[in-house]
């Protein structure tokens, strides 16, 4: 698979990105500690049949580090620049993790352009459904990284063992995560200001609640599918996107953690195909 690497000055923020595969757009937002190569298996399976915008979002990897904007809505619109740069009309959207809250953010910003939203183990701050739990509360990082001048303090040149943890014990299958993945990941939160930059997504966590209820205040109308691992979020992603739109499919897969796209290739690849072929554009896109 050829995959293309670029550029693009979008919202005021200089974002790496890379592109690969032909057909309907997929635009991939990435969580923490990641990047644009939690991806990579998913275009090697499925760039036969669709394109693959999957940048650094802002704060990580090779985009630039800027010490503001980590909210969702304005994430979203670094997400419709980088688009826009792209001649992207229409598009289909996929996220794991934190940047799940983003993307939800970039649905309801283009529900006329938006094809459907995945979000795979998407922590959802800021919701009022029975059985809500706010993640902060199951979930000892976020608070800790929340913190964020503690957290450098205690992870700074100790990247490697810090993120390994997360690879290895947020994992059903603790090896799912090469080795050389995991040294990849490292080797990039080393890099000047990234793990300053990228804590922001936990730092923002307060504005991520506050402006996903706002959103959430109508029902979103992007068909919407939402997995969670057993050993992870379980059906707290899937009960999240029924109370949000007024279309939503998924559930919980078993024998699997945080890291599904590792975890269970297989399985998520066809779920996501047959979810962007039933959601297929009509015209160019």
């Amino acid at each position: 698979m050829e995959m293309k690497h670029d550029r693009a000055e979008t919202n005021g923020v200089r974002l790496h990105y890379v592109t690969a595969g032909s057909g309907p757009i997929v635009l991939c937002l990435h969580g923490w500690p990641e990047t644009h190569r939690e991806y990579l298996v998913i275009m090697e399976r499925l760039g036969h049949k669709y394109r693959f915008i999957a940048p650094d979002l802002r704060g990580f990897a090779d985009s630039e580090k800027p010490f503001s904007g980590y909210e969702p809505k304005t994430i979203a619109a670094d997400m419709l620049g980088l688009l826009d740069a792209e001649k992207a009309e229409r598009f289909h959207v996929l996220s794991h993790d934190l940047g799940g809250p983003s993307a939800v953010a970039l649905a309801y910003m283009a529900t006329g352009r938006a094809l459907s939203l995945a979000t795979i183990e998407t922590p959802f701050f800021g919701l009022d459904y029975p059985g809500y739990v706010d993640p902060r509360v199951s979930y000892w990082h976020l608070g800790m990284h929340m913190n964020m001048d503690i957290t450098r303090f205690l992870v700074e040149g100790r990247e490697e063992e810090y993120l390994r943890h997360f690879f290895r014990d947020f994992a059903y299958d603790p090896t799912a995560v090469p080795e050389s993945e995991i040294q990849a990941y490292a080797t990039q939160m080393r890099q000047p200001g990234n793990l300053r930059a990228s804590l922001n997504l936990y730092g923002f966590i307060p504005q991520m609640a506050e402006q996903t209820k706002e959103l959430a205040a109508e029902k979103l109308t992007v068909p919407m599918m939402a997995w969670g691992g057993r050993s992870s979020f379980g059906s707290h992603c899937i009960d999240s996107a029924k109370a949000i739109a007024t279309t939503a499919q998924g559930g919980v897969i078993e024998r699997c953690g945080h890291w599904v796209f590792q975890e269970r290739t297989d399985f998520i690849c066809d779920e996501l195909d047959r979810f962007w072929t039933a959601n297929a554009p009509t015209g160019a896109g």
